[in-house]
């Protein structure tokens, strides 16, 4: 596991699975900063190749900002706040 800004991502070499729970408009940060890192994210992320993206966030805009529409998605509560897990194979 590892800890670093988005920017900085490269893949490795073997495929790997990615989860992350970005920081968002209600939890950390305002809703602004977090559409840019899901921006960054899908500019950084895409193409996933042989990788699996898992992105929990309550933000119904994510697909359209992050850029790509997800294979599958399912409704989730992060505590009290309904979200989103947004899968990529």
């Amino acid at each position: 596991m590892e800890k670093r800004d988005i920017r900085d991502f490269s893949f490795p070499e073997n495929p790997a699975k990615i989860i992350t729970n970005p920081p968002y408009g209600e939890r950390m940060l305002e809703l602004s900063d977090a559409r840019e890192l899901y921006k960054v994210m899908g500019e950084r992320l895409r193409p996933l190749g042989e990788n699996q993206l898992y992105v929990i966030t309550p933000d119904e805009e994510f697909e359209s900002i992050f850029g790509e529409k997800s294979d599958k998605n399912r409704k989730l509560y992060n505590g009290m706040m309904k979200a989103r897990f947004y899968i990529y194979l």
